[in-house]
């Protein structure tokens, strides 16, 4: 550790010194480091006192069937997992709620997104059927004609389809 200490290596000092006594170059860092930062000192001081209390504490010894209670934990565990119903199991309501809401929500909103088109379509038939109907009785009333009358001027419209349009020279002529 060369150049001045920072925030980080002050501390991995105070893990260090929870841990073992620090060397003599850490030391002389650390002092180093708290004449520059006196804010530091404190927090120093308490965790070297709290370490040390920490340290006055007897070890608990453990019970002689440690091992075997968390491995008999484990395997209770394992047991009641594997007693759930293979379903459950595979679709575990406490992991998938978001996913379960979420396609309700989906079918939902397009359930009602096509509700709500097939709605607009009707609607439009609707009213196309109602133009239509307007124009069949508005047409039906102007043309309350007898079958001969109908009938009448019908050669002279059929020769007007059956005839090529002829050029006019003259006009043509005139227009230039």
């Amino acid at each position: 550790m060369e150049g001045p200490m920072n925030d980080a290596e002050f501390n991995q000092l105070l893990e260090a010194a929870a841990r073992r006594p620090l060397t003599a170059d850490e030391e002389m860092r650390l002092r180093a480091f708290l004449a520059d930062h006196s804010s530091a000192g404190g927090r120093w001081e308490e965790e070297i006192v709290l370490t040390r209390l920490l340290h006055r504490l007897p070890d608990v010894p453990l019970s002689s069937n440690f091992t075997a209670r968390v491995l008999l934990a484990v395997e209770r565990e394992e047991q009641r997992r594997l007693q759930t119903p293979g379903m459950l199991r595979w679709f575990d309501w406490r992991r998938n709620v978001v996913r379960f809401a979420a396609a309700c929500l989906f079918l939902g909103f397009t359930a009602v997104s096509y509700h709500q088109y097939r709605v607009l379509v009707r609607a439009k038939m609707a009213a196309s059927l109602a133009n239509v109907a307007n124009g069949v009785d508005t047409a039906a009333r102007a043309v309350q004609l007898q079958a001969v009358e109908l009938w009448q001027d019908f050669e002279s419209i059929d020769r007007l389809s059956h005839t090529q349009a002829q050029v006019d020279e003259e006009l043509l002529a005139v227009l230039k």
